[in-house]
């Protein structure tokens, strides 16, 4: 089955240093570097982990015995309630942006090997859009039919994911902590300063401290190339097939829900910055920081910057 592989984070570097009394424990999951500190035992970390593992297992579009990877073979199953419930918080974003944001452009970003600098013709990219739509997913309490469509859930299963950590780790006796999931940073408890990363560069160019909140990006230099004076990156245009075209480099995302961010940060990238704000303005309790392809900044209007700084609530 065809996947679609949608990099929502450029690396968000953590700033400051842990406690004495904080555990901080790395490893490879959902493809990336995930690391979670927080002042709990070894045994409540390594839960916490075993947690990632089973979530990454499940919602992984490549995991033979993941629900996505399933369901995306046989076209119709029950869900568990975690998969039908991070596959409606998707689908809600579909209807919400007409569209713009899809969970099935899988099709078309199969075409795509960005380590190998292959990119499809115009004409191919357009003629596998047929197979993209998500209105023709059907859910029917916890039985999903995806009607020969393919889903992927990438452009939000970091932010579920580390919600339910947070909540795990809450739940053991952590009281401050953060998480990493490659850069989908969330924390809790006392506050952390995170820097936002300048587009095409490894310099911070931006700051921002976080309380019980957390900070997705979403950016069009992760994963691209250039090939005969085109350049492509991975944040795909539904109506072509081809990538999305506008002034945006990268949308930081801040607000309480880590899912509700990771998904938030596509989406602005895919309806450019004028877009984006209205919708962040109408989105309770979510923020966004837009850096543009000559590096000129602007907030929503719940934020303000000082300098280099990002002054958050």
């Amino acid at each position: 089955m065809k996947k679609l592989f949608i990099l929502l984070l450029i690396p968000t570097l953590l700033l400051c240093g842990c406690r004495k009394s904080e555990n901080t424990k790395s490893q490879i999951l959902m493809d990336t570097v995930c690391t979670i500190t927080a002042d709990c035992s070894e045994e409540t970390l390594n839960g916490v982990f075993k947690l990632c593992e089973n979530y990454d297992r499940l919602l992984s579009p490549t995991s033979p015995d993941g629900e996505v990877s399933m369901i995306n073979h046989y076209d119709e199953m029950e869900l568990s309630p975690e998969t039908l419930e991070i596959l409606t918080q998707a689908i809600y974003f579909c209807k919400k942006t007409g569209g713009k944001y899809d969970i099935t452009i899988a099709p078309a970003a199969q075409l795509y090997d960005f380590e190998k600098q292959i990119a499809p013709p115009e004409e191919e990219a357009k003629r596998v859009l047929y197979k993209v739509g998500y209105d023709r997913i059907e859910i029917k309490g916890n039985y999903v039919d995806l009607h020969n469509a393919d889903i992927d859930l990438g452009s939000i299963t970091k932010g579920y994911v580390a919600d339910k950590l947070v909540k795990y780790l809450k739940d053991n006796g952590a009281k401050n902590g953060i998480i990493n999931l490659g850069g989908n940073v969330a924390v809790f408890g006392k506050a952390y300063n995170v820097g936002i990363q300048k587009p095409f560069s490894d310099e911070i160019m931006l700051t921002v401290k976080l309380k019980n909140a957390s900070a997705v990006t979403s950016g069009i230099y992760q994963r691209c190339f250039e090939k005969d004076g085109k350049f492509y990156h991975h944040i795909l245009d539904v109506n072509t097939g081809l990538p999305i075209e506008n002034e945006l480099a990268s949308v930081t995302i801040l607000g309480e829900k880590s899912s509700e961010c990771d998904v938030l940060s596509t989406v602005c990238m895919i309806l450019g910055e004028e877009t984006a704000k209205k919708l962040i303005e109408q989105t309770e309790g979510y923020e966004a920081v837009f850096i543009k392809k000559d590096n000129s900044v602007s907030v929503s209007s719940g934020l303000k910057l000082k300098k280099n700084k990002v002054v958050y609530k």
